[in-house]
């Protein structure tokens, strides 16, 4: 039954009334799917490492072997895509109630597992909330909107299955896509609109000039650290020397943070849930325990397993998963303008897309835009209920069904809506002035 639609403006207070249930956050949701979203990799990982290691005694040939483990590493990057999505909910502080334990989850479960943090990431993503699909001013336009080709829109559904198929698998383009992935993500060196002076990069473009002593030191903490405890992995000789070993370098580390200036760390206007020293002692505790538990194994069992981590670990990190967040973002805001209800989409696909790629709410995606404080799974509901309440929403607001092949006939699929010319195109060298212009 259609609820009476209740006028134009997204700000009537009946609306706003029927919509504040939705806000409700609980405590529970969101750690039942990340339980899920744990026992699913390691079920694969556990799986896929088992069939190399075995692979001779179980009969298995290389012909068998090398697609299946291909498949899971495809999955596996899917399952670091969900554990993503559910940092962006701790990104608008919607994973748990507290926002301590809010910031703590999703960090040391979703964030530093694909090797960011729920704060570097919510600077970029805030500001791409306030500043949607402004080229001025929308960080991930700013920053990575030249490996997504996204002045290059529209595109006709061949040419984005070239450009985003053959072309971004090329080794160099996806290097480069890689590499602008960690530069934004991994080490917090994007531009956002949140930079305190001083804090802008120094130089233009993607240059390790930009980067932060602290980020310059942790990188040769992570170094050194792997170095120490992964060798008393292999070559040690008793277990005091893996419990001492960690402890060490963790208390070295703490009184190198503590005593370093604060400018040397990521900064923001935003005030941050707890210090950036504090995120970076405890980003360092993770990969101090990652490495420990590696370690732990090899020297119980003698068998060096950092192989399998690198290969069903990282390697997803940086294939499918970026590829996923790529085309989820690509179908999200490529070609569409900066209007409130017209800047994103709302996308119906079949369950397994729905599961890898528009994970926790990104189908909603438009919903989520103009709402970004209800939780992820309260979006299906609140997007029906604009849809059956108020006529501005009905109206602008564009639904995607399919991502390739279409689910119904009078409704776009995801590739269809990047090849309506909805905007001029921006040229290259103009993009390249406003990036130079937003840290000067």
């Amino acid at each position: 039954m259609r609820t009476k639609k209740l006028g134009r403006s997204l700000n009537d207070p009946q609306l706003n009334t029927l919509i504040r249930p939705l806000r409700f956050l609980d405590n529970h949701t969101n750690l039942a799917y990340l339980a899920i979203d744990y026992l699913t990799p390691g079920l694969l990982v556990a799986g896929a490492a088992s069939l190399i290691h075995f692979r001779a005694d179980l009969g298995i040939s290389w012909f068998v072997l090398v697609p299946t483990v291909a498949v899971a590493i495809f999955l596996i990057g899917a399952c670091q895509h969900r554990l993503g999505g559910l940092g962006h909910e701790g990104a608008h502080y919607m994973l748990l109630k507290n926002r301590v334990l809010n910031e703590l989850v999703s960090d040391w479960f979703c964030m530093f597992p694909v090797l960011t943090t729920t704060e570097q990431y919510r600077q970029i993503h805030l500001g791409h909330h306030e500043f949607t699909n402004d080229w001025e001013r929308d960080p991930e336009i700013l920053n990575v909107a030249e490996t997504r080709r996204m002045a290059d829109f529209p595109m006709t559904a061949r040419q984005v299955c070239l450009n985003f198929g053959l072309r971004l698998f090329w080794p160099p383009t996806l290097l480069r896509y890689t590499w602008d992935m960690l530069y934004v993500s991994a080490l917090g060196n994007g531009i956002h609109p949140y930079m305190p002076p001083g804090a802008e990069p120094k130089y233009p473009g993607k240059d390790v000039r930009n980067f932060r002593p602290a980020t310059l030191l942790g990188m040769a903490y992570i170094g050194v650290m792997a170095a120490v405890i992964g060798a008393l992995g292999f070559f040690g000789t008793a277990w005091w020397q893996l419990a001492v070993a960690p402890v060490a370098l963790l208390a070295g580390a703490g009184l190198i943070i503590w005593r370093l200036p604060s400018e040397w760390f990521f900064r923001s206007k935003i005030k941050p849930v707890y210090s950036t020293k504090v995120s970076s002692l405890i980003r360092l505790g993770y990969f101090t325990f990652l490495q420990l538990v590696i370690s732990i194994v090899q020297f119980s069992t003698g068998q060096d397993i950092a192989v399998y981590f690198w290969l069903l670990w990282i390697v997803p990190m940086v294939t499918s998963f970026p590829y996923l967040m790529l085309i989820r973002d690509l179908v999200q805001h490529a070609n569409a303008d900066d209007g409130k209800l017209t800047n994103s989409r709302v996308v119906f696909c079949n369950p397994l897309v729905r599961w890898a790629m528009f994970v926790y709410g990104q189908d909603a995606h438009l919903t989520h835009h103009l709402y970004p404080a209800v939780p992820h799974y309260n979006l299906p509901k609140l997007h029906q209920l604009l849809k059956d309440s108020n006529e501005e929403y009905a109206q602008y607001a564009v639904e995607c069904h399919g991502l390739v092949v279409k689910r119904r006939p009078d409704a776009p699929t995801g590739i269809e809506v990047l090849e309506r010319p909805t905007r001029e195109p921006i040229e290259m060298p103009e993009l390249a002035a406003l990036q130079s212009t937003a840290i000067d």
